[in-house]
């Protein structure tokens, strides 16, 4: 019997579900462009604040442990906190679309429904505890974003949306292979189920000697195969360029901060609490080898890029990387103080990549609705003509690439860290290699905005995004205030995984 409670608990999707039928009917009634962003940001206002209260305990379950919908649903701090940055994440979005909206999309009612959807299946995603309900909530997050790519009036919409589709649909495929290996050997499809049963119980009962170890890895590799789809990481990337310049800059920016946070934190709570920790050294090399392959691949192909949103594409990719360097630092060989802190490295790294991200990508979408372009050659100049715009996205660069004082440099120095105290140097080294090599993408975009003669070419579009400096601006006092007092953040992160360990 499902109880009030239990339904109260999930507060925060039925918010986002209701506001969504909202947008939907008042389109009918109404040609104002704004309305859509103008109700999803409330809707997405008033979800991020139930979150808040939840995880503060001034609402919901006190203990902020509980279990709704026969346990398959978890609200703990962990689910909590990631589902309360990809909101916050998702209201600046919202918030910065009410002035700059990409003129190219169409029936934006329908786009506004889907997007609200899809940030339903995202904000589920960290609280699943039962494969099945994870596969649902991957397939929630990633159907109603076909439909935004291709709500598009842009010469490649259909074509972006068909191969986001097609990929989407063999990584689905992946990860149900996966969950059927998975129940096939445990007998169950709940992540703590699968965690308690041992390799002797499945040995005794199923397989010969030896062969379960195997059988598990097996299954493991396929769950984060697919789930790379998602995080923008070998060996599902190669949607990610195409689909990042083809979308509408605010699709490509959902892509790129909220849906890699979801990617991850169910990739983290899968490797936690459903696979058992005896073959965490197992797959952890061969994330390790994701993450390799991820940075290299990610760095060399920026440097080649003329279009500044398909240089983006492959940066995210090269920071997928980095992420999964934390990721691989959790080993069952290692101490328990070892094991939390490549958690924590991660979880603050993904905090750190979506506030600066997020910054970057906006200044992005202002620049480029003025200037009417995304080639990079087309921002020269504009350090002089759009000063504040310019000023913040050259701040993003700086805490991509890793400098010191910003949030970003502290992720990469607790992720390297990490690896360090877990045995994986060769990795740490790589890291630090590929950060070197993606100085020459990010700081040339940088000479190329203050260094570089404005173009004759260049017409600036008036317009008023208040609220997008607004944001940009908040976004920039965080990337300082974070990289010089990290602690403040670290705190937090240490509550989140205590709680989750």
């Amino acid at each position: 019997m499902i109880l009030l409670s239990e339904i109260l608990l999930l507060l925060p999707e039925i918010t986002l579900l209701l506001f969504a039928f909202v947008i939907l009917f008042t389109d009918m009634f109404t040609n104002k462009q704004n309305i859509g962003p103008t109700i999803a940001t409330f809707g997405v206002g008033i979800s991020a604040l139930s979150v808040l209260l939840m995880y503060l305990g001034l609402f919901g379950s006190t203990e902020i442990s509980s279990l709704a919908l026969a346990n398959i649903i978890s609200v703990d701090h962990y689910s909590l906190f990631f589902k309360l940055v990809m909101l916050i994440a998702a209201l600046s979005l919202c918030l910065c679309s009410i002035s700059l909206f990409d003129e190219g999309i169409t029936s934006r009612g329908e786009f506004w429904t889907l997007f609200l959807l899809s940030l339903i299946g995202m904000i589920m995603l960290p609280s699943t505890t039962e494969m099945i309900t994870t596969w649902v909530a991957l397939e929630l997050t990633s159907l109603p974003i076909v439909g935004m790519l291709a709500l598009s009036e842009k010469k490649y919409s259909l074509e972006v949306a068909l191969k986001y589709l097609v990929l989407g649909a063999t990584s689905s495929a992946i990860i149900l292979m996966g969950i059927a290996y998975l129940y096939g050997i445990t007998g169950s499809t709940f992540f703590s189920d699968i965690a308690s049963v041992t390799t002797g119980q499945i040995e005794s009962r199923y397989f010969s000697s030896g062969s379960t170890n195997l059988l598990l890895l097996f299954s493991v590799i396929l769950l984060v195969a697919g789930v790379s789809f998602k995080i923008a990481s070998f060996p599902f990337f190669s949607w990610v360029p195409d689909v990042y310049q083809g979308a509408p800059t605010l699709v490509t920016i959902y892509l790129s901060v909220v849906s890699k946070i979801a990617g991850f934190a169910i990739l983290i709570r899968i490797l936690f609490e459903a696979v058992n920790r005896s073959s965490a050294s197992d797959w952890a090399f061969f994330i390790a080898i994701m993450s390799l392959i991820s940075m290299i691949l990610g760095n060399i192909m920026a440097i080649r890029q003329v279009d500044i949103k398909r240089l983006f594409a492959y940066s995210t990719i090269a920071h997928a990387g980095y992420i999964l360097i934390g990721v691989a630092s959790i080993k069952s060989s290692a101490s328990i103080e070892n094991n939390l802190l490549g958690l924590q490295s991660t979880i603050f790294y993904l905090v750190a990549y979506a506030v600066t991200n997020l910054t970057g990508f906006l200044c992005i979408l202002s620049i480029s609705e003025k200037i009417k372009s995304t080639a990079i050659e087309d921002f020269s100049g504009i350090g002089f003509s759009l000063k504040s715009q310019a000023v913040i996205l050259s701040i993003s660069l700086i805490s991509l690439l890793g400098i010191p004082t910003t949030i970003g440099f502290m992720g990469k120095a607790f992720i390297f860290s990490s690896a360090i105290s877990n045995g994986f140097y060769w990795l740490a080294i790589a890291g630090i290699v590929n950060s070197i090599i993606s100085a020459y993408y990010y700081v040339r975009i940088i000479k190329i905005m203050f260094i570089d003669e404005p173009k004759d070419s260049h017409t600036i579009a008036r317009s008023n995004d208040i609220y997008s400096l607004v944001v940009t601006s908040l976004g920039v006092v965080i990337i300082f205030i974070i990289g010089l007092a990290p602690v403040i953040l670290l705190d937090i992160v240490e509550s989140v995984v205590n709680s989750f360990v």
